[in-house]
């Protein structure tokens, strides 16, 4: 096959592309051959199914989407644009995945008593100056973070549903971050009812808010949405545009400067995954929108 201009780029690259028109198979880069197991010389021209062999991946390829569906041993994260299949192989990444989660669980079952331990004996010292003042100040605010992570981690598998206002969700964000929201700009428009754990909702915008006040400019603004089946929560900041908003999602990826280990926006995706929706990050006018959808009936 001699690649026209377009493709180029396509030869080398480590996801797979498939392009298509009138259900034939026009083009496949060597990522995606090696992916579905198939000759590429072999199969140009041909219908797009002899390509593909898998009746989901020709239905997402037709009808457009994402999906991440196990095709041949392998886990695909496949999406489709018109024309054009998508395909990388996340199947090491969602072991990974896995083996983050069996382990995030176990070390909020081990962190969750003694932090909460820690945070009592701090609440009875008594500073006797204004430096231990400002020490004891640290070191309970390190704890209430340590004790974020600790139930983000224990949270990646929601517990119990139950119907409740966004609001109420607000009131107790806004207890919590009392001291980070002072003198911030932040516009508040949640008012949507939903059914699901709140206390994994309540983490993952604890994880929205606190990343637009690391790296984000006001005004910070949250809000909710109702649009096709699914209710979409968004924190929209004025930061500066940032060049790979999917990657973000990666554990140890952060938004710009800071300190933390960039585990905010990996805990977001997995919790919304968990509660059967899923999260994304984009540009949006003059604001960057880090944003999860769950179903709704």
């Amino acid at each position: 096959m001699s690649p026209e201009a377009w493709t180029l780029p396509w030869e080398e690259a480590r996801e797979g592309l498939v392009v298509h028109r009138d259900r034939q198979v026009v083009y496949l880069n060597p990522a995606a051959a090696e992916l579905l197991a198939v000759d590429r010389e072999k199969v140009r021209g041909l219908p797009l199914i002899l390509a593909l062999r898998d009746h989901r991946l020709e239905a997402l390829a037709l009808e457009g989407g994402e999906a991440v569906l196990e095709v041949r041993g392998r886990v695909l994260s496949a999406r489709a644009r018109p024309g054009l299949l998508y395909l990388l192989d996340v199947t090491e990444a969602r072991r990974r995945g896995l083996e983050a989660e069996e382990a995030g669980a176990l070390l909020a079952h081990e962190f969750r008593t003694p932090l909460a331990g820690m945070a009592v004996l701090l609440r009875a010292l008594a500073p006797k100056d204004p430096r231990e003042a400002q020490v004891l100040d640290l070191l309970k605010k390190e704890v209430a973070r340590l004790t974020r992570l600790v139930e983000s981690l224990a949270h990646l598998r929601p517990g119990r549903r139950e119907a409740f206002a966004l609001e109420d969700l607000w009131l107790r964000l806004s207890a919590l971050m009392q001291d980070r929201l002072r003198g911030r700009r932040v516009e508040v428009a949640l008012g949507h009812r939903v059914e699901a754990d709140p206390e994994a909702l309540l983490q993952i915008l604890l994880n929205l808010l606190d990343n637009a006040l690391k790296y984000g400019q006001d005004p910070i603004r949250l809000l909710s949405r109702v649009r096709g089946g699914r209710l979409y929560l968004e924190v929209r900041d004025r930061g500066a545009p940032l060049p790979d908003y999917e990657g973000l999602f990666q554990p140890g990826r952060r938004g710009g400067e800071g300190s933390g280990q960039g585990l905010g926006l990996y805990l977001v995706r997995r919790l919304a995954q968990g509660l059967g929706g899923g999260a994304y990050a984009l540009r949006e006018g003059e604001e960057n929108v880090f944003g999860v959808w769950l179903p709704v009936d």
